[in-house]
């Protein structure tokens, strides 16, 4: 219902306009009413009317202050102007302010409800306005997602100036600006995940994520970003007394959230140490990428950023090593998911668990050496790569198996780097496979409007999240990018090629709503659906 509120200084006028009009026949609710100008203001600003009626000529505040404070505050309302006064300076200014309609007294009933049907149906098209545009906006939230991760590519990278990041900022209209900075970063994926190269779908995940990027955008504080493949960053931002409060209180909301769904997922989240500069944010993502790397050496969910504590071995007894720190699932689980960046890392971290006196053992650290090579090799057998291609792109183990310390770490980080990089190789092929099933889907289903991600990603049988990057990485476009031109192709053709009414060719293409259509398509054709095709013919005849 459109609220109604009524200003008008005769009692006798006000209870007249109050009765005359079956206000909820008309699809209106009088939801309330004032005397004068400055009696009304605090009920008006309390019940946020959507068409304010007043009298012009009243004591204490008139018509037309009133309505210039309320459109200033309220600027949406419509404002219907009542006066006994045929006076052009007053419509005049009345119209210089936006007010909809100026009634001279006395208004019959019929002029009261032409006036206030003219002001409904001109409502209903704005909020259906609204609605077309909220709606777009959020189809198109993924292609803002993808946008920001190249943001925060340049926040994080240290390779952009400070200049270009506030224009960039500017242009997405994020808000960077705060005293201190704080980064939390977290993974998140189906519990089986870590065992797979390729996460699978599961809706739950969808869920999840959609929930935490709603908590996220309710508080100013925080900033959400895509940080890679299988992880998010959080930039924190905020006052030198209320950063580390609001890093924590970040830290236990996700921490809350991923506990719930323990018995389904993989999780882990850290945060760095806050900086006071915003240039001194790669600095701090260094740090917290660092700690990020532990999730791949069995560490517990939740990570700070202080130093993990090393196992102490002062006599080098071999017996008292703890088993699980060479674990071989260990190496496995990070060959699947890690990116080539992370591989130091991982190793400095890996070493860092097993204990620098352990590694004083040459028997020792050849088992840590071999039992990396054969972990490895074992990988890449499992993607189908043969065995001997990996062989001769890696140190000769047998050469180096009586190194150093430093030399096993050195060998180390090399065969995991090959094995990565043979991994992105080999799962290339695979990703494009995968991709082109999905288009191939959405080219057979794009006339179902309830086509999205969650379904696309159900069809190809990997995450919601996988496949979002996957198919902005591969397609150089988004998600909804993609569906959205796929449509408006198939729209295009329809009308070029038949004589369908608009709200048909919108059913045809995935849209109910034939007005929603027609607002897309103008957005993004840059003409009607009917300007098109009368566009297309001229073209034709032209031709002909």
């Amino acid at each position: 219902m459109i609220k109604i509120f009524l200003v008008e200084d005769e009692i006798i006028i006000r209870e007249a306009i109050h009765k005359m009009i079956p206000w909820e026949s008309y699809g209106f609710e009088f939801a309330g009413e004032a005397k004068d100008g400055e009696m009304a203001l605090p009920a008006i600003r309390s019940i946020r009317p959507d068409v304010l009626i007043t009298d012009i000529k009243m004591p204490f505040m008139d018509g037309l202050a009133l309505s210039k404070l309320v459109l200033k505050e309220l600027p949406d309302t419509k404002i219907i102007i009542v006066s006994g006064y045929d006076d052009f300076e007053y419509a005049r200014q009345a119209i210089s302010l936006g007010v909809e309609q100026y009634l001279l007294k006395p208004v019959t009933k019929s002029a009261f409800i032409e006036a206030l049907e003219k002001i409904r149906e001109k409502y209903e098209k704005e909020v259906e306005q609204k609605d077309y545009i909220e709606k777009f906006q959020k189809d198109i939230r993924e292609y803002e997602k993808n946008t920001r991760r190249d943001f925060f590519e340049m926040l994080v990278s240290g390779k952009a100036e400070l200049k270009n990041i506030y224009e960039k900022a500017e242009q997405l209209q994020i808000d960077i600006l705060a005293e201190c900075y704080n980064l939390i970063l977290f993974s998140v994926a189906s519990g089986e995940r870590q065992r797979e190269i390729v996460d699978a779908y599961t809706p739950e995940m969808g869920h999840l994520l959609t929930q935490i990027d709603i908590l996220i955008q309710k508080d100013e504080n925080y900033l959400l970003f895509r940080n890679q493949m299988f992880s998010y960053a959080v930039l924190v931002k905020a006052s030198k007394d209320m950063i580390e409060k609001c890093t924590q209180s970040c830290m236990e909301l996700l921490t809350q959230m991923f506990e719930q769904e323990k018995e389904r997922i993989d999780w882990f989240i850290c945060h760095a140490t806050a900086v006071d500069r915003l240039s001194m944010l790669p600095k701090c993502y260094k740090e917290a990428m660092k700690t990020f790397a532990l999730r791949y050496v069995g560490y517990s969910h939740v990570i700070s950023n202080e130093e993990p504590k090393q196992q102490e071995h002062p006599d080098v007894d071999l017996r008292s090593i703890d088993t699980d720190a060479v674990n071989p699932e260990i190496i496995r689980n990070f060959l699947c998911q890690a990116l080539p960046e992370e591989v130091e890392s991982f190793v400095s971290n890996y070493f860092h668990l097993i204990g620098e006196d352990a590694l004083k053992s040459q028997m020792f650290r050849q088992y840590i050496l071999l039992n990396a090579y054969f972990c490895v090799i074992s990988f890449v057998q499992s993607l189908g790569i043969d065995r001997a291609k990996f062989q001769e792109e890696i140190p000769d183990i047998q050469a180096e198996i009586s190194g150093s310390s430093g030399q096993v770490r050195e060998n180390m980080v090399k065969i995991l780097s090959r094995a990565i990089s043979m991994r992105e190789e080999s799962t290339r092929g695979k990703y494009r496979t995968m991709i082109q099933a999905a288009v191939e889907f959405m080219e057979e289903h794009y006339s179902d409007e309830s086509l999205n991600l969650n379904k696309v990603a159900c069809a190809a049988n990997v995450s919601a999240n996988h496949f979002s990057a996957l198919f902005s990485q591969e397609m150089k476009q988004t998600f909804i990018e993609y569906l959205t031109a796929l449509r408006m192709r198939k729209a295009r053709e329809l009308l070029r090629c038949t004589d369908k009414r608009s709200g048909e060719i919108a059913l045809e293409v995935g849209y109910k709503d034939a007005h929603y259509f027609s607002f897309l398509f103008k957005k993004t054709q840059g003409c009607t659906p009917s300007g098109y095709r009368s566009q297309s013919r001229q073209s034709d005849l032209e031709k002909s």
